[in-house]
């Protein structure tokens, strides 16, 4: 990949999409724009179960398939800013044109961006029946499902790109830091076989890994492994289209994953070139195993060395709080309310806040019926948490 692309990825960032919430109407006004554009085949794949419309967009003439869709999951929409940050890239006429044509002329990419427009439009992960798009590959009971699992049939694509949001208390074994970024090259058995089409994918991924690990040290992550068979990415890759998922998580002051966006402008872009010189083919199988895992070491905020004052003891520990997200989507508004997670010997965890209590600060744990309370003055007596929650 061209590193002057990664570093002019705001020349091509689509300025209608701000922050996470993307409301199915103004995509909707953007697609229309593209659809002017000669470049593009714009069609309607389908409909959701409330009726919005859910569009294929395909660019190239190359004969390498590529599938990419993102937002199955409606609470996860940094997929679909990136996919619309590639359709103002591949749309463009700049110096970047042998970099474009290398990749349309040896490919053809077909993006479904906002497969669950319904869950979009309320920020939930499901679809308006309730149903995890994502589980539904074996009935198809959903709408949004069987339009998916048709264009895979459809066109048979060699490649695919599963795009996803997973949660910011996610972090990389070793490194104690947000997985940013995890990768994946799904297992298409119980056994996670490395098949014909896996292998494939996991060369792709793990060349990925060992280009952007040097960006986001470490932040990238892998995925679980185990074989989920109700799965969009599990069943594709059993059935012979080398997928990759790509989950973008959580980053230092990255609240409105715009950080995660542009990363995966890049990671895809990366890969595409990847697909369209077959360079991934010279990757390492081992390059793949060595991303390491994702895995749950990290709080939202990590209060060290709190001096726990009850009626039997005073003693010395550490809080680990999360927050639950509270959003007003009509005003596009949201705040954080914080629980305590854990509490006690934290030493081993991290967090995106890290505060050292000691001499400043006091916490006090007191009986309430059958639920702690968990108290946290400073010295003055103003208090700075109060959580009435069951401590895990």
């Amino acid at each position: 990949m061209n590193s002057e692309i990664h570093m002019e990825h705001d020349a091509y960032r689509e300025s209608l999409f701000t922050n996470r919430f993307i409301k199915h109407q103004i995509l909707k006004s953007k697609i229309g724009h593209i659809q002017s554009q000669a470049c593009f085949k714009v069609r309607q794949l389908g409909s959701s179960v409330q009726q919005r419309e859910i569009y294929q967009l395909t660019i190239g003439t190359g004969k390498i398939q590529v599938m990419l869709w993102s937002q199955m999951h409606g609470d996860e929409p940094t997929g679909t800013l990136a996919f619309f940050d590639l359709f103002n890239f591949f749309a463009a006429d700049d110096q970047h044109n042998a970099f474009r044509k290398r990749i349309l002329d040896n490919c053809t990419l077909h993006f479904i961006p906002m497969l669950n427009p319904d869950g979009a439009e309320v920020h939930q992960r499901r679809n308006a029946q309730g149903i995890d798009i994502n589980r539904d590959f074996l009935k198809q009971q959903s709408t949004e499902a069987r339009l998916l699992a048709g264009l895979q049939q459809n066109i048979q694509p060699e490649f695919g790109f599963n795009m996803h949001d997973q949660d910011t208390l996610w972090s990389v074994s070793g490194s104690k830091k947000p997985a940013t970024i995890s990768l994946l090259a799904p297992p298409a058995d119980d056994e996670a076989s490395i098949t014909p089409g896996r292998l494939k994918a996991m060369l792709l991924t793990a060349g990925i890994y060992q280009v952007f690990k040097k960006q986001i040290p470490g932040c990238i992550g892998r995925w679980s492994e185990e074989y989920e068979a109700r799965a969009f990415g599990d069943n594709f890759q059993r059935l012979g289209t080398s997928t990759v998922l790509i989950e973008a998580g959580g980053y230092p002051g990255d609240f409105e994953k715009q950080y995660a966006r542009k990363l995966t402008f890049d990671i895809l872009l990366y890969a595409l070139n990847q697909i369209s010189t077959q360079q991934y083919a010279k990757q390492q199988l081992s390059q793949y195993h060595q991303i390491p895992f994702n895995h749950k070491e990290l709080f939202h905020l990590l209060i060290k060395n709190c001096q726990i004052n009850n009626d039997d003891s005073n003693f010395t520990a550490d809080i680990g709080l999360n927050y639950t997200e509270i959003i007003d989507l009509e005003h596009h508004k949201h705040k954080k309310i914080y629980t305590v997670a854990d509490f006690g010997d934290l030493s081993t965890w991290n967090a995106y806040d890290v505060f050292d209590a000691d001499g400043w600060a006091m916490a006090t744990s007191l009986s309430i019926g059958e639920k702690p309370t968990l108290k946290i003055v400073d010295t003055q007596g103003n208090i700075l948490v109060m959580d009435q929650g069951v401590m895990v």
